[in-house]
């Protein structure tokens, strides 16, 4: 009975996977996954500007979006800046660089005053936390903005029945 319970509950746990993939070569590690119910923004074949629209459903040859019908070869470059994750992370990385210089200018700030009861900095540690700002500012200011279909750079279907 259990072993019959177990079974019907991981049979209706399984599901299709469906997605849109966008890869370059073999990494997996920075693939990007869109899926149904995922908006995309992207730019077609022989077109100039961006399209914005929501992915309704994906058949294995064919996308059908809010108010189109596209095949994945049509497409010619995705805006993945809210996508891609390695943004995040080039984000998080502006932020330690900020909080680091913050922490740095604080803590000069605080043994100045305790040692010569006055507000003084020392030549290094402004210029260690001006290059930590200066490095928090780059880093914020690099993205991933587009992927382009082209070269090693490919969008494909995954569809997978059970």
């Amino acid at each position: 009975m259990f072993l019959l319970l177990l079974l019907t509950l991981t049979m209706a746990e399984l599901k299709a996977q469906k997605f849109l993939l966008l890869q370059k070569g073999a990494n997996q590690k920075t693939s990007i996954k869109y899926e149904e119910g995922n908006m995309i923004r992207y730019q077609q074949q022989g077109q100039e500007y961006f399209t914005v629209d929501i992915i309704k459903e994906i058949h294995p040859e064919y996308l059908v979006l809010g108010e189109n019908i596209l095949k994945p070869e049509n497409i010619t470059v995705v805006d993945i800046i809210d996508k891609d994750e390695r943004n995040h992370t080039l984000q998080n990385l502006s932020v330690l660089m900020y909080s680091g210089a913050g922490l740095l200018l604080v803590a000069e700030t605080v043994n100045s005053l305790y040692r010569d009861k006055k507000l003084s900095y020392s030549d290094g540690g402004l210029v260690v936390s001006g290059s930590l700002l200066t490095a928090g500012f780059i880093l914020s200011k690099i993205k991933y903005r587009y992927f382009k279909q082209k070269g090693r750079n490919k969008i494909k279907i995954i569809y997978l029945e059970n």
